[in-house]
């Protein structure tokens, strides 16, 4: 399947361009041990893969709604810490292929922004810790939308933002709430599966199915 007339090309962030979501995981599951040290890996597993692709107040509904007990502001506080902290120690990861791939919108005249689940004030610096922040037009934050993916107002506001039409617009997400996300908003949607391969169903909402941001770059 060939893509169409793109104008605006809209990233996810973490998971997609940033290899973040295993610092997530990781600094979760020390977050869960500290207050529910029983805590089975399969269930772990069930809410956090819940919790992929989606924002803060998402999350803490799925944290409630299966760990009652559980403060998830302090949870959260203590998996960001942790991510922090090994992002000052070892630099931001980056997924493979996403230099390249920028570099081939730039030369395209493509424009590119940033539609996020993570608060924006969070987005901006972990983008600019990266030195990505300045080769986007726009950053969008999942704080700065009503309701969060896989709802599509955070690409429609990213699109009216860029002032790109949706059906020129092509997403590019690693979730199975991100993919769900972008064929809502009519938008053409690459999937680069990263901690979970896509279902069937997600496969069947993505325009294609990548191995990695390089070849998705060939694409274009």
């Amino acid at each position: 399947m060939k893509l169409k007339n793109i104008e605006l090309a809209i990233f996810d962030m973490d998971g997609t361009m940033l290899d973040t979501e295993v610092l997530s995981n990781k600094g979760w599951e020390i977050a869960v041990s500290e207050q529910v040290p029983n805590m089975s890996k399969e269930l772990f597993n069930e809410v956090f893969n819940k919790m992929l692709g989606t924002n803060l107040e998402n999350c803490k509904r799925i944290a409630a709604e299966y760990l009652p007990s559980f403060d998830f502001d302090k949870g959260h506080t203590v998996s960001y810490t942790f991510m922090d902290d090994y992002m000052k120690t070892h630099g931001v990861p980056i997924k493979p292929g996403l230099f390249y791939l920028l570099d081939k919108l730039e030369e395209l005249g493509i424009k590119k922004c940033v539609a996020t689940s993570t608060n924006k004030d969070r987005a901006t610096h972990k983008l600019t810790m990266a030195n990505l922040a300045h080769r986007f037009q726009v950053i969008v934050g999942g704080n700065e939308i009503p309701a969060s993916k896989p709802n599509p107002d955070i690409f429609l506001k990213a699109a009216s933002l860029c002032n790109v039409s949706p059906e020129k617009c092509l997403v590019l997400e690693d979730s199975a709430a991100g993919v769900e996300g972008g064929f809502r908003a009519g938008m053409q949607v690459i999937a680069i599966p990263d901690i979970l391969q896509p279902s069937e169903e997600t496969r069947k909402m993505a325009t294609l199915v990548c191995k990695d941001l390089f070849e998705v770059a060939e694409l274009l």
